[in-house]
């Protein structure tokens, strides 16, 4: 006992012991701060970028919008619930704010913004908007809290409210899977509200569920701006209600179901039919890796459309090394075919944003065959080919990317269809891309073919990381763990460099 009392003291007195003391600190001082960091990366997204007063100016894609209810005499109130100085003061809302006053600067008289609280149900006068407020609920939108801000008409309403991120504000901008800004989108998104706002009618479109279906959350933010309510439909249970005006079934990883021949048990393939019948408008994307779905691409397949295979019936992917964007060679940059529909939708964009070219950018996509009267939208270039398992299978080159087609049926109605075989059209970091037109893409989509009418095509989106499209190959994930890496390296490093000096003195 003696002996081990005599060299703890012994230990405890020698040189070693403050070397070792500042190396647990050093070591707890790095895991601490790693901890911080990821917890703050994780809770905090936003702070890693704050856009500048001029990134917030808006641009005059909205007023061939606003127009025609400009002339008619409608107006539009923008209501924030929490007071202007609270608004001005948070740090996502006061980058709303300064858009509103931009829209209310250029819209004069057309548009005005008030402030009410939330909590109290008074407005800034000290008049209460406790039944207005009331009205809103009710109306089966999200619970009204102090960051929700309402558009609203004499005849319409759209209420925006951030229920899961934390934050506030949050339908301004877009997330990615991890829920991490990847851009701030204000303009596009108080056009689309008004929009909404001044229509009496908003058809709905329908997600299926039940299949591994994905869908990133920014999809459902471009089918709201285009003018839909979004649902999901299980049609294991239920048929498409009368009130869809779109079916999207996105990226499924298991097929739907078809009764034997004779059954009379309802399926998921019947309902899909009963819907075409009637005059069903499809929009449908499949990644090309998932095992093929015999009963869906069935379906898709009395469309005139179905997918390239190899002899093993393996689904093949398209790769272009001389124009793709990404050393792999397989994020291309699309063409538009020589189709009418596509000649339309490219002259739409072209006439709305400007963009010559209306470029789309996609990734890891399969080759389309067309029969009938399916047409062509997208093409990939010439020097594209086919490559299955690593190995080139074809090298024709002009690979259809996407096709619709419209099928005339027994009930003097038709059913339209939009097929790619490609998940990154549901994807943020495809349709919020700075430099390509993925998003104006798809509101040319729901205007020219599904005929939906007014989209807020070329409004301007703050791109928070200006090589987004690194996002496809995991470029900015690599940046991104280095950044938090760097605070507790150089701490070990001064640690280390510390420890050095003090034994060799």
């Amino acid at each position: 006992m003696n002996n081990i009392k005599q060299r703890l003291t012994s230990y405890f007195k020698g040189r070693n012991f403050p070397s070792a003391v500042l190396t647990a600190i050093v070591i707890a001082v790095v895991v601490f701060v790693n901890i911080i960091i990821y917890t703050l990366s994780g809770a905090l997204p936003l702070y890693l970028y704050s856009p500048v007063k001029d990134d917030l100016s808006i641009s005059s894609a909205s007023d061939v919008l606003f127009e025609k209810y400009i002339e008619d005499g409608r107006r539009v109130t923008v209501t924030f619930c929490s007071y202007e100085d609270v608004v001005s003061s948070h740090d996502t809302g006061k980058f709303v704010l300064e858009t509103a006053r931009e829209f209310e600067k250029r819209y004069e008289g057309f548009i005005s913004l008030r402030f009410v609280n939330a909590i109290t149900k008074l407005d800034s006068e000290g008049r209460s908007v406790a039944d207005e407020l009331e009205i809103y609920q009710d109306g089966g939108n999200n619970a009204i809290n102090d960051t929700s801000v309402i558009f609203s008409t004499d005849t319409s309403y759209r209420v925006l409210t951030d229920t899961y991120s934390g934050t506030g504000y949050i339908d301004f901008y877009t997330l990615d899977d991890r829920l991490y800004i990847t851009s701030y989108n204000g303009e596009e998104t108080f056009a689309a509200s008004m929009l909404w706002a001044l229509s009496e009618n908003h058809g709905t479109a329908y997600m299926t569920i039940g299949h591994g279906e994905t869908a990133n959350g920014t999809l459902y933010n471009i089918l709201t701006a285009a003018g839909y309510n979004v649902r999901e439909l299980n049609l294991r249970k239920n048929d498409v209600p009368e009130d869809a005006e779109l079916l999207i079934i996105s990226n499924p990883i298991s097929d739907f179901e078809r009764g034997a021949e004779g059954s009379t048990l309802i399926t998921e393939y019947d309902r899909l039919k009963t819907y075409s019948r009637r005059g069903g408008r499809f929009m449908v994307c499949l990644d090309p890796t998932v095992k093929a779905l015999p009963v869906l691409e069935g379906f898709i397949s009395e469309f005139g459309i179905s997918f390239a295979t190899i002899d093993s019936g393996e689904r093949s992917i398209i790769k272009d090394s001389e124009n793709a964007i990404t050393t792999d060679g397989f994020t291309l940059v699309a063409d538009f075919a020589s189709s009418e529909i596509a000649s339309k939708m490219q002259s739409v964009i072209r006439d709305r944003t400007g963009d010559p070219d209306g470029r789309v950018i996609i990734r890891g996509v399969g080759a389309l065959v067309l029969e009938g009267n399916a047409m062509p939208i997208l093409t990939s270039s010439s020097s594209s080919v086919l490559e299955a398992d690593g190995e080139t299978v074809n090298t024709d080159g002009r690979y259809t990317i996407a096709a619709c087609s419209i099928l005339e049926n027994d009930l003097t109605s038709e059913a339209k269809m939009f097929v790619m075989s490609d998940g990154m059209l549901t994807a943020s970091d495809a349709i919020v891309t700075d430099g390509y037109s993925n998003k104006d893409f798809l509101y040319s989509l729901f205007d020219s073919f599904f005929d939906k009418g007014d989209m807020p095509y070329g409004c301007r989106s703050i791109i928070y990381n200006e090589a987004v499209l690194e996002n496809l190959t995991m470029g900015t994930a690599k940046t991104y763990t280095a950044v938090l890496l760097a605070i507790p390296t150089a701490l070990l490093a001064v640690g280390a460099f510390v420890l050095v000096r003090r034994k060799n003195r």
